[in-house]
């Protein structure tokens, strides 16, 4: 199961793969189709279940991922899942944000240098370090709970 699915265009593919490297640096497991897919493996249903499996989407919301079916599609579900969205913008505007997402806090990475980037990506592996550790801790209290009953 990974921690974040990365939802982009394959017009996208540097970035996502410079986020995805980055991410998988920080110790966060990250679904990215081209580099988590093997050789013979049917594309639709592992994209389906890795969606489904993960915690967070980051949508990287280029002119091209946002116009894309297969992107849409994605979101689409991850919306209707309730997972939480991240979408990462630089090279469109917050208010060019497609409808369906625009009310998500977007990441506005135009201008950033490519160490800015990785200090955006770290703090973003931080976040979901603490809330797998929080729902750790959860699990833990209530697993005591049953065995103490």
């Amino acid at each position: 199961m990974a921690d974040i699915f990365i939802s982009y265009s394959t017009s996208d593919e540097g970035a996502a793969q410079f986020i995805h490297r980055n991410l998988v640096a920080e110790g966060i497991s990250a679904f990215l189709a081209s580099a988590s897919l093997q050789p013979g493996q049917q594309w639709s249903p592992e994209v389906l279940m890795a969606l489904r499996n993960s915690d967070c989407v980051l949508f990287l919301a280029s002119k091209v991922a946002c116009s894309s079916p297969w992107v849409q599609q994605e979101l689409g579900f991850a919306i209707g899942a309730k997972k939480k969205l991240i979408p990462i913008i630089w090279n469109i505007k917050p208010t060019e944000l497609p409808g369906w997402v625009a009310g998500y806090q977007a990441l506005d990475l135009a201008n950033h240098s490519a160490e800015q980037v990785r200090a955006e990506v770290a703090a973003i592996a931080a976040t979901i370090k603490a809330n797998k550790r929080v729902t750790l801790l959860v699990a833990g209290f209530a697993l005591a709970a049953l065995f103490m009953k």
